[in-house]
């Protein structure tokens, strides 16, 4: 009887946890637009605005996972630009947000989820700060980029990532004649 007992309590686990990750990933990516939201209102400074997808393509990278880039609209004028991504940490991944101004500098970065224990520093706003009203930039860690001890490899991917981005706006706005 306990074989069975175990054998009932493994396979009931297995059924409630089957449907609480697809709940998990829905709180998560509710979470992460509310903190978009909170960002975008503040940054610019409004009350009111609506997302549009940008026709930008911005290549996959090693340091650059999944991406995200939409317009920025208030009363149909384009205010700005955000940019989510997911880059990689040292065994997972984390989401951050940058808000462009119209002509793509930096009005905001910030981390939207760190799944790491270890390295967390990486969404301080002081670390962030720093690649805030740039545009076009080339960071470089360690020079341009502080290093944080614990989060090197958060820290790298963050940089390359920002670059990559960059590099690939760069193309985008000598198309447009920016």
């Amino acid at each position: 009887m306990p074989k069975a007992t175990s054998l009932t309590l493994v396979l009931l686990g297995m059924f409630f946890l089957s449907f609480g990750l697809p709940m998990h990933e829905n709180a998560l990516a509710k979470r992460i637009e509310k903190k978009i939201n909170k960002e975008i209102t503040a940054v610019f400074s409004i009350d009111s605005y609506t997302l549009v997808e940008a026709s930008i393509q911005i290549d996959q990278s090693p340091y650059l996972l999944s991406h995200n880039i939409r317009k920025i609209n208030v009363d149909g004028q384009l205010a700005g630009y955000a940019f989510t991504g997911t880059a990689p940490s040292k065994t997972d991944s984390f989401d951050y947000l940058i808000l462009f101004d119209p002509s793509f500098t930096i009005k905001k970065a910030t981390v939207l989820v760190y799944r790491e224990d270890y390295g967390g520093e990486i969404a301080s706003k002081r670390w962030l700060s720093q690649f805030v009203k740039k545009q076009a930039a080339s960071f470089v860690y360690g020079d341009t980029i502080s290093a944080i001890s614990g989060a090197t490899i958060s820290v790298q991917s963050m940089t390359a990532s920002v670059n990559h981005v960059f590099s690939s706006l760069k193309q985008v706005k000598s198309s447009v004649g920016q």
